[in-house]
């Protein structure tokens, strides 16, 4: 009986593995017939060089999509910081840097995708997910693109590199003939999941101040986002916080947002260079707003918005200061508000426009945005105000080799008990790009204009060294009407020593004035002034790669005595 039942066990296995193997060949067999069924790109993730921006623009992929079209895989593709199978990049310091890194999570990446699996495949969510990667400060590069099509299926590669994220940073800097220096600590991909810790030391010329910063672009992988700063300062403190869901894409419905700010500092008011005396500010900042797309055609779009502020501005004098000839007084603004955003949704991959070797995406197209709000004591204000806040840009034109865009934008107020604007102040900015996106040197001009009207004592129009005339120190003159214009050459070497930095080179002439439209006193000089100079520029292609180092010596062609012969300026800066 019991040699029986062992070989009806016996029988029982053979049947059971002959099962398992005829399972096995038809899944093997369906397999092969789907990959029958399969067409590969010639362009695939692995053979892109992340280090070459023209080649990430001109890997683009081969394939025909069939009309329909799903999406049936998203792959994701990390590389290491460096590519140690490169012998010049095979070296202990830069493998330890790979090991001791943590790459970016899957989740992370594909939180910031702007499509799904299983989504019908729409070529502009592709790039526009592209675009997004490109802007994170924990990567040096991305690349989005269909490596494989099955049938009514395509796959999408995501192709993606860390960059060192971890940095203790100690610096100065000495811009406008003022120094400072700094001392902190962050990561803008914490532990890897795309979140930004920081804390950092700041000392300057106003002020010493200690700062804890945290940001998460993707709350539990959603596209809802929060952050908060927290700052003590010498003379005053900053907190503020924000949760909102942005208009994540261009084909996201709604956006709502709610953000908070509490702010108190020591300000100076400038007359002819010199701080003349100090006051303290406290400023308030509340708001809750919301938007829809209300309509869509080809590639415009239309978007109502809305909302609610509360900002108030309280200026008390300070013990030991020199009394100030006026004051500011004291402001409420609490108001509903609506608007619109009207824009233009097209896009143009560029290198060296503002970055060193970098893929760039520019706007080629318009955003017209403009908000119309009403503040009432009846809602908390301190007197009965329009609010009008409008701004245009739009591209005049984008090719391989050019680039020009412009700005018009107007903020203000117009107060009804005293029948007068009050803080109006409007600007037109344009930029002209020339060269660099398929030569190694580029001219850039950039032209700015600024008038404004019945400005508050807090409130005031400066021009020097730290708003475009490198030659000469901050704040150097001040009026209600300001111009500046600065003209480039600017190099970019392919040059990568190490594979781990990337240098620039630029010659400069700055020409500017800060007037009042009535003749008063603007500055030493009052003058138009100019500057001449040179610089270099550095920025990491692996470490921090959205930061860059300004080293700019300026002339001064002239301005009084006071004024140094050179101007040094040291600074770090996110553009060229």
């Amino acid at each position: 009986m019991v040699g029986r039942s062992e070989a009806g066990i016996r029988l029982l296995k053979r049947v059971l593995f002959g099962l398992g193997v005829a399972l096995v060949s038809v899944q093997a067999l369906a397999q092969a017939g789907d990959d029958g069924n399969c067409i590969a790109s010639s362009v695939q993730p692995e053979a892109i060089d992340l280090d070459q921006p023209r080649d990430q623009l001109a890997r683009q992929s081969d394939l025909v999509i069939p009309e329909g079209a799903r999406i049936g895989r998203i792959r994701i593709v990390r590389r290491p910081i460096f590519d140690t199978s490169e012998p010049e990049q095979d070296n202990v310091l830069f493998r330890t840097l790979n090991t001791l890194n943590t790459p970016t999570w899957k989740s992370a990446l594909r939180a910031q995708l702007v499509f799904d699996q299983g989504d019908s495949y729409e070529p502009g969510l592709i790039a526009e997910s592209e675009r997004i990667l490109r802007r994170r400060e924990y990567l040096t590069a991305a690349w989005v693109g269909v490596t494989r099509i099955c049938g009514d299926e395509v796959e999408v590669s995501v192709l993606a590199r860390d960059t060192w994220t971890l940095l203790p940073s100690f610096g100065a800097s000495r811009s406008g003939g003022e120094n400072t220096t700094n001392a902190g600590l962050s990561d803008p991909n914490f532990l890897g999941s795309g979140k930004s810790l920081g804390v950092s030391y700041t000392s300057d010329p106003d002020r010493t101040e200690t700062s804890l910063d945290f940001d998460d672009p993707n709350v539990l992988g959603s596209h809802w986002q929060t952050g908060f700063s927290y700052d003590e300062r010498s003379d005053g403190r900053g907190r503020s916080a924000y949760l909102e869901r942005p208009f994540y894409s261009e084909q996201s419905g709604w956006r709502a947002g709610l953000r908070g700010v509490d702010d108190v500092r020591e300000e100076s008011r400038f007359v002819g260079a010199e701080a003349i005396a100090d006051y303290r500010r406290n400023h308030e900042y509340a708001s809750v707003d919301w938007g829809w797309r209300l309509a869509e055609r080809g590639d415009r779009q239309l978007r109502l918005l809305g909302g609610y502020r509360y900002e108030a501005f309280a200026f008390e004098r300070l013990p030991d200061e020199p009394a100030l000839d006026v004051l500011p007084e004291d402001r409420t603004l609490s108001y509903p508000w609506i608007g619109f955003d009207y824009r233009q949704n097209r896009f143009r991959e560029m290198v060296n426009l503002t970055r060193l070797q970098r893929v760039e995406d520019v706007r080629d197209g318009f955003v017209w945005r403009t908000e119309l709000g009403y503040s009432s004591p009846g809602l908390g204000a301190t007197e009965d105000r329009v609010v009008l806040n409008m701004s245009f840009s739009d591209a005049l034109l984008a090719s391989d080799t050019r680039y020009a865009r412009y700005t018009l934008s107007q903020s203000g107020t117009y107060r009804l008990d005293e029948s007068r604007v009050e803080n109006l102040q409007g600007t037109f900015s344009l930029d002209y790009f020339h060269g660099g996106s398929v030569r190694w040197n580029s001219w850039y001009t950039n032209l700015s204009f600024t008038a404004a009207r019945n400005l508050t004592a807090d409130q005031q129009l400066l021009i020097g060294g730290d708003n475009g005339l490198r030659g000469y120190p901050s704040e150097y003159q001040q009026g209600n009407r300001r111009a500046l214009w600065t003209l480039e050459r600017r190099y970019f070497p392919d040059w990568h020593p190490f594979s781990l930095f990337r240098m620039g080179g630029v010659l400069f002439t700055d020409v500017g004035r800060a007037w009042f439209d009535d003749g008063r006193h603007n500055g030493p000089d009052n003058g138009v002034l100019k500057d001449v100079g040179f610089g270099l520029r550095l920025a990491s292609s692996r470490i921090e790669v959205q930061r860059m180092l300004h080293l700019d010596f300026a002339f001064p062609l002239d301005g009084d005595d006071s004024i140094d012969q050179v101007q040094v300026l040291l600074r770090g800066r996110t553009r060229f």
